[in-house]
């Protein structure tokens, strides 16, 4: 016996032994609980300011009205937003969290953040400390999985997670980004990665040799401006509080393949030969021939090989135990094993995995040995040189590469003209341009650069806009900015879906939040519909499908089903005191004077 099946029994046989122990002494137990007052009930809500992400605030700022309401003693806090993430994604130190989260991209992105095996980790691995053995039986077995199979066990995870009050998290709603550029350009949506940069950049390029309006640049360029908190002078891929730039290392960083439009197109890779014998899965890779990173040294077997390592412990070895990359966990964590073969193959060893589970292997960021090897030092806890690095100058193999930046005020990347791809014009690039690439080109080769100007916030941002200092302005729009961008005559709003949510999430540490029957109470004390009317004014779903409850949009997933029973107690956003607390009374708790009470 061994696996999940064997860890259930080990619970059940932990769950005997605990109740025989406490049979013996449950007299004193109910003699020391007479003599005790009933413990309140008490929890901090924790989320960034206003001015960081107003609509994290303001969810944040309605649950705890609602848990007040519901007789709870809640307390609010506002944390900058690097604090923030350091407090709930590495230190773990909340009750109960409202933030963004970046997305769902492959259904596997759920296996980090959910199971077991990720407790105790950083980042986005599983920073609700859940343990629950039918959740991990259900992510270990889509692993092996084909598409429709892995689809049924995901629904019925969902299910699980929804019906059964057990997700440790729960999405709001599915937001549209909203960005905005100068009118005069030809830009039809807001560039999210880097070929849609390129494409951008590209476009506006054809755009000055034909429009008398426009003066022409030399080098053709965009201004795209950010604002907030963005940290331009430190740029590692690695750190787990940059959430806020993390578009820019899709720029800098190339992978052995790219996802683009729900397809995996090789981009480093030139090939890929898969084999599967006695239900093992291996995959052969050959580099392209001639790859470079920024600084000129080739990019080898060697590179791939230590990139894998090194994502798997940053360390090298040097640490009692490994010291993993917590960005890339999830992705990481498929391969088995990486061996070099020659200079430009490298097989890749996934176990008893799919292959549309091991593919997404291919789509993590390679790093040149050369650069990070020096960065293995362990300078504390769980922490080494290469997770704490700025990498002020990074140096990678993307489509653009670093040139110039100032802390806070701007970031010049320029087009890497060496790039094998652009080059040689390769099909898997040329298929996805929407420019002629001629226009970029130069006696030299290629020519173009995107400057990431930093405003203060977002009212500086738009003034710039309008001004026509920026060409685009990147980060998202608050919707109650909308308004300025419609009513000027010199800028557009460009509006996207993504797979970005808004979630609240709950520390199981905390010993009320492993009530899994409190935890559903709470996560139905937010009125979503009246969230994405009032916050979003309409720019976003309610999340209302056991799959975009657990973070995964309709828009992606064909079998939507709803949950039975999760209905908002109250109307338009305000919560109906008698209703909310007879969820609670439900759940097995009582009011002492109108205050819940263990």
């Amino acid at each position: 016996m061994d696996g999940p099946l064997q860890r259930r029994h080990l619970l059940a046989s932990l769950g005997a032994a605990g109740s025989a122990a406490l049979a013996g002494c449950s007299e004193r137990l109910w003699s020391r609980a007479e003599r005790t007052a009933p413990d309140r009930v008490s929890l901090e809500v924790k989320s960034v300011p206003t001015d960081d992400d107003r609509i994290a605030a303001m969810i944040a700022n309605r649950l705890t009205e609602n848990l007040r309401d519901a007789g709870i003693d809640t307390d609010q806090s506002a944390i900058d937003e690097a604090e923030f993430n350091r407090e709930v994604l590495i230190d773990r130190d909340y009750d109960i969290f409202v933030m963004r989260h970046p997305g769902i991209d492959e259904p596997d992105s759920l296996r980090s953040l959910l199971h077991s095996d990720f407790v105790g980790e950083q980042g986005w691995q599983n920073p609700f400390s859940l343990s629950d053995p039918t959740v991990d039986d259900y992510l270990e077995a889509q692993l092996q999985l084909s598409a429709d199979e892995r689809r049924e066990t995901f629904d019925s995870m969902f299910e699980y997670l929804i019906e059964e009050d057990t997700a440790p998290f729960t999405t709001v709603a599915h937001h549209d980004h909203i960005g905005a550029k100068r009118r005069i350009l030809e830009i039809s949506r807001l560039p999210t990665d880097a070929i849609g940069y390129l494409n951008a950049l590209g476009t506006v390029t054809a755009q000055y040799a034909n429009d008398d309006e426009l003066e022409a640049r030399d080098p053709p360029s965009i201004d795209v401006g950010f604002f907030g908190q963005q940290l331009v002078s430190r740029l590692n891929p690695l750190a787990v509080d940059l959430t806020s730039i993390s578009l820019v290392f899709d720029l800098l960083y190339d992978p052995l393949y790219r996802r683009i439009k729900g397809e995996y197109v090789p981009w480093l890779a030139q090939t890929v030969r898969w084999k599967k014998e006695n239900g093992q899965l291996e995959a052969l890779v050959t580099l392209r021939d001639g790859l470079q990173w920024h600084d000129g040294e080739l990019i080898d077997a060697a590179d791939i090989a230590f990139t894998h390592r090194f994502l798997f412990d940053t360390s090298l070895g040097e640490g009692e135990s490994p010291i993993p990359a917590p960005q890339y966990r999830g992705r990481q964590s498929l391969v088995d094993e990486v061996t070099i073969e020659t200079d430009r193959t490298v097989s890749f060893s996934f176990g008893s995995l799919s292959q549309e589970v091991a593919q997404w292997a291919f789509t993590l960021p390679m790093l040149p040995e050369h650069i990070w090897r020096s960065r293995a030092e362990v300078i504390g806890e769980q922490r080494t040189e290469a997770l704490a690095w700025d990498n002020p100058e990074p140096v990678g193999s993307g489509l653009f590469r670093f040139h110039d930046s100032t802390d806070n005020e701007f970031l010049d990347l320029h087009l890497f003209d060496e790039h094998r791809l652009l080059a040689t014009g390769a099909p898997e690039l040329l298929a996805q341009l929407a420019f002629d690439r001629s226009v970029l080109e130069t006696e030299d080769g290629h020519a173009g650069k995107l400057q990431f100007e930093i405003s203060p916030n977002v009212g500086s941002a738009i003034d710039a806009l309008i001004e026509g200092d920026i060409d685009l302005v990147a980060s998202e729009i608050p919707v109650d900015s909308r308004e300025r961008l419609d009513e000027s005559e010199t800028i557009r709003p460009l509006t996207h879906s993504t797979g970005t949510f808004y979630m609240i999430g709950y520390n199981l540490r905390h010993p009320t939040l492993t009530n899994r029957r409190f935890r559903g109470a709470v996560s139905r004390l937010i009125d979503r519909d009246d969230v994405v009317e009032t916050f979003f004014e309409g720019y976003a779903t309610a999340a209302e499908t056991h799959n975009s409850l657990n973070g995964v949009p309709d828009r992606l997933w064909e079998t939507t089903r709803y949950p039975h029973d999760f209905d908002f107690p109250g109307e338009d956003g305000t919560v109906d005191t008698e209703q909310a607390r007879e969820m609670f009374e439900e759940a097995g708790y009582s009011y002492v004077e109108g205050e819940l009470v263990e």
